[in-house]
């Protein structure tokens, strides 16, 4: 499956983030809008991103559920863009040092069980995403779960790790993924993640040095990642 990552090196934030793929939002949803525009026999791909400090809402809205627009960093104020978009899922927050991945294939072609009938099953879609976040966590020595009725990969019921939130168009998903490696936490406190009280976001760095075990780069966990998702996502 191809691999197209999105964005510039560049100055984030919280200082260089040189030979990284720094992406604006808008960018993103652009280059969505393009590549399920094609036909179907088009070539699947993950377009891969890091995002600069922004804030999502999904179809099930969720304003409420952010309580501030500005982030501060360093004794400066700056000001973090929302975006409603046409994905499921409620608030979201990105920021650098979370991978994002958007997979861009046909749902309906995708070998079996996902690729059922003339729509695909979005919910095995889902399953999908989560068993390959799980297992790339495992190969780094992370245990995570995944919730009934919750979609996304979990530390427990309290502590969520990575969210999913996805849509398709013309049988091709967008949206995707958004796994926490080492981005500043600070910035989930403009929300309340996902529209749920009582949940905490954390990073695979925090939990496994917690665990006292070593923390991988965001490049091994992104190919990883990257590995798993091409070889689970293959059309029939």
């Amino acid at each position: 499956m191809q691999v197209r990552f999105v964005g510039q090196d560049g100055e984030g934030l919280y200082g260089s983030v040189a030979g990284r793929h720094l992406c604006d939002y808008q960018h993103a949803i652009e280059a969505m809008n393009t590549l399920t525009a094609r036909s179907p026999d088009a070539a699947d791909l993950l377009l891969c991103v890091e995002h600069p400090p922004t804030i999502t809402l999904g179809r099930r809205g969720g304003r409420a559920s952010i309580h501030d627009t500005t982030l501060q960093v360093n004794e400066q104020s700056h000001p973090v863009a929302v975006y409603e978009v046409a994905r499921g899922g409620a608030v979201t927050y990105h920021a650098p040092g979370q991978l994002v991945i958007y997979p861009i294939v046909q749902l309906p072609l995708l070998e079996p069980p996902i690729g059922v009938g003339p729509l695909g099953d979005l919910g095995g879609y889902v399953r999908a995403l989560e068993r390959c976040i799980v297992q790339c966590c495992a190969h780094f020595d992370l245990p995570t779960i995944t919730r009934e009725g919750f979609s996304g990969v979990w530390i427990n019921e309290r502590i969520k790790l990575a969210s999913i939130g996805v849509g398709v168009r013309r049988g091709w998903t967008f949206h995707g993924l958004s796994l926490n490696i080492n981005p500043h936490l600070e910035g989930f406190d403009l929300i309340t993640p996902c529209a749920l009280d009582g949940v905490r976001m954390t990073t695979m760095w925090q939990q496994l040095e917690e665990l006292g075990r070593a923390r991988p780069s965001y490049a091994d966990v992104e190919s990883d990642l990257l590995t798993r998702l091409s070889e689970a996502l293959v059309r029939a």
